[in-house]
């Protein structure tokens, strides 16, 4: 009886919500013309204390899908798509197949009934072609398609200024998490090619010296300076491609080291002792981390793929922590307003754990 009586009460509750919730939303649709987006996160777990938010790429439109039911299981209040969310490389203005794939996620989404909250980012597939950078003839035109299938408002800046990268705050339970995703597509310069496909360490690409060479172009460049300078609790950077690992030949930021020394020495100089780094890509998940200069640290949690799995052998890691998965796998960060721990966790098809860390404040 007290049971019925606590359900009865929350449904009540979330009746009586409904107006501040639909006020909140037009508040937030006002504010939107601004690149820095401050949420108070509503609580939707079944524990009150603890704020969930979850992240994943590698989202094949063709393919099933089983993954999502431990992920609806979860009750994230956000899910944040960190790339490759469709597969729809295109090799013409039409972008026939880029559209067609957005179309049948779409669908998908639909039919699943998936109802929470996203943020995302792009990476190759979805920007329209494999390992593509600042010379995709057609990245406007798949901007655009990618801003319409995410919903993002009119009034977002993504909408008039080259690239998608942005920033957004959450603020639960005096805790401030700042998220910022980075566009590793748009202004990004060429690759150097591997002397020697498929060989350990040179599996398709080299590391290129030319400190000329950018992955981010300097506007956002400037950006995310004048970001990393905000206080914040917790700092979490999303980027597409990984940008800790050293040990293989796959896209990473390391085909640009000049690059990822100064992304590392931003992070070194910033306030945050810890930075957290979420990547995709990769179709293996695992945990790296670097000890700064100055003693900081940066942990990195790769993520894929949701459905897009390869069974490949491992590979050298000099930074990473354990083994890497290979199999389906989606991340989670839980934020516990009353313990005051930060979690980050791997986790496989069925919800099990498979890497984790934890950051207390």
């Amino acid at each position: 009886m007290q049971y019925l009586i606590y359900c009865l009460l929350q449904i009540v509750g979330t009746f009586r919500d409904m107006k501040k919730y639909l006020f909140i939303l037009l508040v937030l649709n006002i504010w939107g013309c601004s690149s820095k987006k401050t949420t108070n996160i509503k609580n939707s777990s079944d524990n009150p204390s603890q704020m969930r938010i979850g992240f994943g790429s590698c989202l094949s439109q063709d393919k099933p899908m089983p993954i999502f039911h431990a992920i609806k299981s979860e009750n994230f209040d956000l899910f944040l798509m960190i790339g490759d969310n469709v597969y729809g490389d295109s090799k013409t203005e039409g972008l026939v197949e880029l559209a067609s794939a957005y179309n049948r996620q779409r669908q998908n989404f639909s039919k699943m009934k998936i109802d929470f909250p996203f943020e995302a980012i792009w990476d190759d597939h979805d920007y329209g072609l494999n390992d593509g950078g600042k010379d995709y003839p057609f990245k406007e035109k798949s901007k655009e398609l990618f801003l319409d299938f995410w919903k993002i408002p009119s009034n977002d800046p993504r909408r008039t200024r080259s690239g998608l990268y942005h920033d957004v705050l959450k603020d639960f339970k005096g805790n401030t998490i700042q998220f910022i995703f980075l566009d590793t597509r748009t202004f990004r310069d060429g690759l150097k090619p591997t002397d020697k496909k498929g060989a350990t360490g040179k599996e398709r690409y080299l590391p290129n010296e030319d400190s000329s060479l950018t992955i981010l172009g300097s506007e956002q460049w400037r950006w995310l300076r004048k970001k990393m300078e905000n206080p914040a609790d917790y700092r979490v950077i999303i980027s597409s491609i990984q940008f800790l690992p050293i040990g293989h030949g796959w896209e990473s930021w390391n085909n640009l080291p000049f690059e990822r020394d100064r992304m590392i020495e931003l992070i070194d100089n910033s306030n945050s002792e810890h930075t957290i780094i979420l990547s995709g890509d990769r179709h293996r998940g695992g945990l790296y981390q670097l000890k700064t200069k100055q003693g900081n640290l940066i942990s990195e949690m790769t993520s894929s793929s949701l459905n897009v799995s390869y069974p490949n052998s491992e590979e050298d890691g000099p930074l990473r922590v354990g083994d890497t998965f290979t199999e389906e796998n989606y991340g989670a960060i839980y934020l516990d307003g009353v313990k005051n721990t930060f979690s980050v966790l791997l986790k496989n098809m069925d919800g099990k754990v498979l890497q984790s860390l934890q950051l207390n404040n």
